[in-house]
């Protein structure tokens, strides 16, 4: 029997999701001018394309999440984190990239199921 799509998965994190009470609410569409870049992942998918998921963080301390592909078939959403603590977000490390053991499942979540819509 052939898997749908529900049944395989689409991105791989490189941790486990941590214990986070985040809460995860679409907005509408931000630019990221003057905020700091916390965390950033591209997915393939063969004969598809790439997909993008950047999380900003701006001056007053909100998280902004954006999912994007260059694809003109794909829309792009905009998210806002709200719940998580500002304290667990690691400095970026340039030699190591960026770590995903602070994104809650919420977030993961989130983007998994706009991949999975707009795939």
């Amino acid at each position: 029997m052939m898997k749908t799509m529900d049944e395989f998965a689409l991105t791989c994190w490189d941790s486990e999701e941590p214990a986070a009470n985040a809460v995860v609410e679409e907005i509408d569409h931000f630019v990221a001018c003057g905020m700091r870049r916390v965390y950033g992942r591209g997915d393939y998918f063969i004969r598809h394309c790439f997909f993008h998921m950047d999380i900003w963080q701006d001056r007053r301390g909100r998280l902004l999440m954006r999912c994007w592909s260059r694809s003109d078939e794909v829309d792009e959403r905009s998210f806002e984190i709200k719940g998580m603590d500002l304290q667990a977000i690691p400095r970026l490390d340039k030699m190591r990239g960026f770590e995903d053991w602070w994104i809650p499942g919420v977030v993961r979540d989130a983007y998994v199921k706009w991949v999975r819509e707009e795939f």
